[in-house]
């Protein structure tokens, strides 16, 4: 396996994450710029790598990740300072390639994953969904996200965006139902950690046989009833009441669908 030489320009959740798995993987780090540059200064003395004040990178740089926020990729693509021969890539799922305003030596390297501050995943467990200007600079991507994730999938800007959608379902969407739950849960006057078990079972038992065979509740036994009397007990949080029927309502005619 080739060793690269990796930049990063932002030096958030991402970065972090990417550069203890590409170092990990045999690949050295060789700076870290960001506009806040406190994050990048941290990053960079962790990765035993140079901390940029601005939007450059060294000659010797084979790759370099833009790990901005989305909004951000075209603007900082175009800003910095980048040599001809490196490769530049963005790791986000709604960002389309043509941001990087490259025709040659670009790509897109999004993990499959959330990240946050505090709580790194393993990156040997996260699929990686690869995009490139050019066939050279794909395999390079492909090589990247099989020595550190559990492997790349060619994966062109429109699919990605599906996935990113699909993602925020997956992850944003029911953590927000677990948010949802904790609150419910401390109006009735109850620890909303007396919830965090059923949290884990839920995750515990999706994982194992899928989360459409998982799914249970009043909705899919299409018990009216309880249904009604949930909607009552809501009546202190009007939203509350409006996701409740609508989330019940698509579970009903999705299962009855199914069988």
């Amino acid at each position: 396996m080739a060793q690269y030489n990796i930049s990063f320009i932002g030096a958030g959740n991402v970065a972090e994450s990417l550069s203890a798995g590409l170092t990990a993987a045999g690949h050295r780090i060789l700076s870290v710029a960001s506009r806040r540059g406190d994050s990048a200064r941290a990053l960079a003395e962790a990765a035993g790598a140079e901390w940029r004040r601005n939007l450059s990178v060294p000659r010797n740089c084979d790759i370099l990740f833009l790990t901005v926020t989305d909004t951000a990729v075209a603007e900082v693509a175009s800003e910095a300072d980048i040599p001809l021969h490196t490769l530049v890539a963005h790791t986000a799922g709604s960002v389309p390639l043509a941001a990087l305003g490259r025709e040659k030596g670009a790509g897109v390297l999004y993990p499959l994953q959330t990240f946050t501050k505090g709580f790194p995943p393993d990156l040997r467990k996260v699929p990686f969904f690869i995009e490139a200007t050019d066939n050279h600079s794909l395999e390079i991507l492909r090589e990247l996200g099989n020595s550190m994730g559990a492997g790349a999938w060619d994966c062109d800007s429109l699919q990605r965006r599906h996935l990113h959608v699909a993602a925020v379902f997956t992850n944003n969407f029911s953590n927000f139902m677990m948010t949802a739950g904790e609150a419910i849960a401390a109006e009735a006057g109850f620890d909303p950690a007396l919830l965090h078990p059923l949290m884990e079972e839920t995750i515990r038992k999706s994982l194992r046989t899928g989360p459409a065979a998982a799914q249970t509740g009043p909705a899919v036994r299409h018990d009216t009833d309880t249904i009604k009397s949930h909607l009552e007990l809501l009546s202190f949080s009007p939203e509350y009441q409006k996701l409740y029927r609508l989330v019940s309502k698509m579970i009903a005619g999705y299962y009855n669908q199914s069988r």
